[in-house]
């Protein structure tokens, strides 16, 4: 064992012409551009990925429901939308365009773009059953027959998005180097490797969920979206390195769109629509999108052969609160809901304290993160909270202290009989809710607000505690072809005890995993099949509505699905 570094039913045309001209184009390379002057460099990298994807069950029918529109509402559209095994639930391609200018290595400016193009997701929404007709599940993807402008745009396209765009710099301090950076980039800190929701990294920026569930073991700084910000660090000896990072700009956690294949719920998403009848609309921002703030020390001394880091961090929250927007009477039956949506606008930010800690220790890279929080937002039944306009989402949000934290480790292997070097990396995350401090009458948890406490884990209610785990096995083989290296990345994530107090932590019993082969040929393209599949506690029950799941997203147990995936740089 060697140590490793730490971060070191098909309808329409597939896209596979674009991705044979790349294969049969060669090998190929980014332009480095000659600007006439030996202080001056510039980089242009392009990365083409095509993915397809297929279904691999039937829509279950106590999602799904039978021919007399029978189905659970709250997620039967998005099922419905790629309905039977082996439909294509993505023909996608991706192009990532970075350019970096640089000036005597210390200044530069770097801007980057993604665009995409699903053709999967052309026409309208399929699979429509009796319920659709009086407007109940209808969901937030909807616009008349088709998808919303927002849905479309993020899912369908062609479409694209501004990702870093910043400028940066370095300069002495006395015998002390500065580096900063100015605009839209991102920062993380702490160990953490696959938890999103108990590292030090914590609301570090905006997440894409999206890609969380549609990618099964994405790294979590992979998952961060970068974000408008000033960020500086500076090396005060060979010891020591402080950092400080100020936000300009603030953007919520990225959410599948409801009435897609990987919908959390029909009537949840980011552009609005409708869920059961009624308007669903995303409510107000934090009033002061700007002002979060964050400082970091990170000590490495000789002795420890590893680095201890501490950080103080201050944020606005980037998960939706779901809510009932406004009520209405209805004669002989009295309030009613009469509009649904998201609000973000909680101003009070939640306060980080934590410390990490990496070691070099038996041939393994070892990785630990611990937080607390204060002030943190707490988990919410969804839809259980009437916010009627002007109201102080601090008079109704649930928050308390809160421990997390991580605890992680890397490993690399030399060859054996079974594989000529393999990787393996786990993790462990965990939190605990030490006290609920504002609106416990709002917190969706065990001896609060639950439904059923003897059954809490099994109809999404918050326990105290909560400890998941995320494994990554990969085993290599190096030229199998000539010029091609093959390896097989495993992956599974799962909920061991608990539900989270806060969202999209871990949840008992549910998880994801992958398994596949990888195909690195001639170091210039990568060839990816891959099986994805959801774990889930679930109940059956085929009136639908009741299918009970305690997951932070989705009811996925039947969306199993296989990949395939080209890339290439050029």
């Amino acid at each position: 064992m060697k140590m490793v570094s730490r971060y070191q039913g098909v309808s329409g045309k597939l896209l596979l012409t674009p991705v044979m001209m790349f294969c049969m184009a060669g090998p190929a390379s980014a332009f480095n551009i000659d600007l006439g002057n030996p202080d001056y460099s510039l980089r242009w990298d392009n990365t083409v990925r095509y993915n397809l994807g297929f279904r691999v069950h039937d829509c279950d029918k106590n999602i799904c429901g039978n021919n007399a529109g029978a189905g659970d509402v709250s997620a039967y559209q998005s099922d419905r939308k790629f309905a039977n095994a082996g439909d294509v639930v993505t023909n996608r391609v991706d192009i990532l365009s970075e350019v970096d200018f640089i000036y005597k290595q210390r200044h530069g400016a770097r801007l980057s773009a993604s665009g995409w193009y699903d053709q999967a997701y052309d026409g309208d929404i399929k699979g429509d059953r009796v319920l659709d007709a009086s407007g109940v599940g209808e969901g937030a993807g909807r616009s008349g027959s088709g998808y919303s402008s927002y849905t479309n745009r993020w899912n369908n396209g062609p479409s694209g998005e501004i990702l870093d765009a910043f400028a940066f710099t370095g300069f002495d301090l006395g015998n002390v180097p500065v580096d900063m950076k100015v605009g839209q980039h991102n920062i993380y800190w702490g160990e953490s490797l696959f938890s999103i929701s108990n590292g030090v990294s914590y609301q570090q920026g905006p997440v894409d969920i999206r890609k969380s569930i549609t990618t099964p073991g994405t790294e979590a700084k992979e998952l961060f979206k970068p974000i408008s910000q000033v960020s500086m660090s500076a090396q005060l000896n060979q010891e020591l390195t402080v950092a400080a990072q100020y936000y300009l700009d603030w953007k919520p956690m990225t959410l599948p769109d409801g009435g897609t294949y990987f919908g959390a719920a029909d009537g949840v998403s980011l552009g609005g629509g409708s869920v059961f009848g009624m308007p669903f609309k995303v409510s107000d921002e934090p009033d002061k999108q700007y002002g979060d703030w964050g400082i970091a020390a990170r000590w490495r001394p000789e002795w420890l052969d590893g680095a201890l880091g501490l950080y103080y961090r201050e944020y606005t929250n980037r998960f939706p609160q779901l809510v009932i927007t406004r009520v209405g009477v209805v004669p002989g039956v009295g309030v009613v809901p009469s509009g649904a949506g998201i609000d973000y606008s909680s101003n009070k930010r939640e306060k980080l304290l934590g410390v990490s800690l990496s070691k070099e220790a038996w041939g393994i890279s070892w990785g630990a993160d611990l937080t607390y929080r204060q002030d943190a937002v707490l988990s919410t039944t969804p839809f259980s909270l009437y916010v009627p306009k002007g109201t102080d989402p601090d008079d109704w949000v649930p928050r308390g202290k809160l421990w997390s934290g991580v605890f992680n480790g890397i490993a690399s292997f030399a060859a054996s009989p079974l594989y000529d070097a393999a990787s393996l990396t786990a993790e462990i995350n965990y939190s605990y809710l030490d006290k609920v401090t504002e609106n416990a009458q709002n917190y969706n948890g065990k001896g609060y607000n639950c439904a059923n406490d003897h059954d809490a884990t099994k109809i999404a209610c918050q326990t105290r505690g909560a400890v998941g785990a995320s494994v990554m096995f990969r085993p290599t083989w190096y030229q199998v072809f000539p010029g091609i290296d093959v390896s097989m990345p495993l992956f599974a994530d799962m909920g061991l005890h608990g539900n989270s107090p806060v969202m999209f932590g871990s949840n008992e019993g549910q998880g994801t995993w992958s398994a596949g082969l990888s195909a690195d040929i001639y170091a210039r393209y990568t060839v990816d099949l891959k099986y994805n599949g959801f774990i889930a506690r679930h109940s059956e029950d085929e009136l639908g509505v009741n299918s009970l799941s305690n997951a932070s997203l989705g009811k996925y147990w039947d969306r199993d699905w296989v990949s395939l995936t080209f890339k290439t740089s050029f």
